[in-house]
């Protein structure tokens, strides 16, 4: 669970940042241990009600930023669809980590410290205190989670991908948190594990939970969810667990257009009947949904013109020409291959030079990005987006 999750989210963000009207505000929520913790609010524009706010604290396995920052707050992906169209404030929340002489204990209380900044200043952000939401992502669940215990008003907790039982972990199902991990992020005693444990601190009766997660989760296995979702339910709460079946560590990744779909449309339903909106119209929601990501289905028929020239990855590039040959460049280790590709309607194979294995790809409809199909097992394991014009 690297820092990449972050930016891959980041990227996410970009995609779908069409201009709307809500208004992002950068700010400092306060000092601690000789860094600045920094908060990020969306606010919708031009409403003047009190507004439902949802606190979000992002993953990146406790990783990121350096010895003279912390890594910055990041809101989630639902911002750009539902900060203006359900009117909800989002609340980016950032901590010191690993890499900022951070530990567990220390992350909460910069995340407390950060929600008294901006509960102070709720007036000026016309927001309604008595309607708050937590929401995280991977690393950032396990935080969030805690949270949502502290505050009586708290009235929905999103988790996706997440850890709850670090008690309990089984390291063979879930290889995160490591041991490590724990060690370097003070979460080596009984007591440290158990307090850090969202499924042994749930306050009475709490909050409606909905969590997210793929059924090939390497880093925080699915069972996690599914327990937790037990867990709140016994406790007297409300809880869904959102399975799906074959993906791995991300439930809100362009590679998986289906799965971002169903994953907005149980956070928008969880959002309305939580925070009491009124006047939504589901149906609409959907509708706007499906024109925004229309674009990342992959393509039913591709000709060799829509794939000419370079595609460009994190670490290798692909250049494919008009005879059905082309080169494979791979930057980090510096070197150049070349290859030969077929297209088969849909999809298209590529064999590298000095590989045995082809390897198989497909263009999304907005022709900009091919992604790559990773079998295991003759199984969808994994499909990456990133190889970009």
């Amino acid at each position: 669970m690297k820092s990449k999750y972050i930016l891959l989210l980041g990227i996410f963000l970009l995609c779908f940042n069409n201009g709307f009207a809500h208004k992002i505000t950068h700010d400092i929520a306060t000092h601690a241990g000789g860094y600045d913790i920094p908060i990020v609010i969306a606010t919708p524009d031009n409403i003047k009600a009190k507004l439902p706010v949802v606190f979000y604290v992002h993953g990146g396995g406790w990783n990121g930023g350096t010895s003279l920052e912390v890594p910055k707050a990041g809101l989630p992906a639902d911002v750009n669809f539902f900060c203006d169209r359900l009117g909800v404030i989002y609340v980016g929340l950032a901590y010191r980590c690993k890499g900022n002489n951070g530990t567990f204990a220390l992350a909460i209380e910069d995340l407390k410290s950060s929600i008294k900044w901006f509960m102070d200043r709720a007036e000026a952000y016309n927001a309604d205190l008595t309607r708050i939401g937590f929401s995280g992502s991977s690393a950032g669940t396990t935080l969030a989670a805690i949270m949502a215990q502290y505050y009586p008003s708290c009235k929905l907790y999103i988790g996706s991908e997440g850890m709850y039982n670090i008690v309990d972990i089984d390291n063979d199902l879930s290889h995160f948190p490591s041991e490590e991990a724990r060690g370097e992020f003070g979460l080596i005693s009984d007591k440290e594990k158990l307090d850090a444990s969202p499924y042994y601190n749930l306050r009475k009766n709490p909050a409606t939970a909905l969590l997210l997660h793929g059924t090939d989760d390497w880093l925080c296995n699915y069972t996690q969810s599914q327990r937790y979702a037990e867990k709140i339910k016994a406790s007297g709460g409300d809880a869904k667990a959102v399975i799906y079946e074959g993906i791995n560590h991300t439930c809100m990744d362009l590679s998986y257009p289906e799965v971002i779909k169903n994953s907005l449309m149980e956070i928008a339903e969880i959002l309305i009947k939580e925070f009491m909106l009124k006047g939504i119209d589901l149906n609409k929601i959907e509708a706007y949904i499906d024109e925004e990501i229309k674009g990342f289905y992959p393509s039913e028929n591709i000709t060799k013109n829509q794939l000419l020239g370079t595609w460009k990855g994190n670490n290798d590039n692909f250049i494919f020409q008009k005879d059905g040959d082309g080169y494979f460049i791979n930057s980090k280790m510096k070197y150049k291959k070349k290859l030969t590709y077929k297209v088969n309607k849909s999809s298209f194979e590529v064999q590298v030079e000095g590989e045995s294995i082809k390897r198989q790809f497909y263009l999304r409809k907005n022709n900009k990005t091919v992604y790559e199909l990773i079998l295991e097992n003759n199984r969808w394991k994994s499909r990456r987006n990133n190889y970009q014009k």
